[in-house]
């Protein structure tokens, strides 16, 4: 092989995984929650649930801010989503999510499975529709 094109080939390989950082928030990347007990005392009231969860300052990274107004905004690392949110009975209930459909290759797309939450003090730990834990996202 030429060494031009071996050089590319190392870039384009060092680009892709680049690109496909994870933030240790997908499924991929996280303890089912049979297997890792939490130690974080549970929130008990909206606003300790209200704010911003993840980090929206890294757009490649997913991120949720809960407003006090029960609107929820955020990313999951590529595309953008909006919808409502309620806590009860110790849980955060996601509804009327939209989101942006831009194609985002080596993007986990996780966050759009969003269904519930279960807030603690520091990790809010997200649900699928089937109670499956899809993933986490710290303040």
């Amino acid at each position: 092989m030429r060494p031009r094109y071996l050089i590319l080939a190392l870039a384009l390989t060092l680009g892709v995984s680049a690109c496909a950082t994870d933030a240790g928030s997908g499924s991929a990347g996280s303890d089912s929650p049979s297997s890792k007990p939490s130690a974080e005392a549970p929130a008990t009231s909206a606003a300790e649930v209200e704010g911003t969860w993840g980090n929206p300052d890294e757009m490649r990274e997913p991120s949720l801010n809960l407003g006090s107004d029960g609107r929820i905004s955020g990313t999951d690392g590529c595309n953008r989503l909006l919808g409502s949110w309620t806590f009860e009975d110790g849980k955060v209930h996601f509804s009327e999510m939209g989101m942006t459909m831009m194609a985002c290759p080596d993007v986990d797309q996780w966050l759009s499975k969003a269904s519930t939450a279960v807030p603690e003090t520091d990790t809010l730990r997200i649900y699928d529709a089937g109670g499956t834990e899809i993933g986490t996202l710290t303040r």
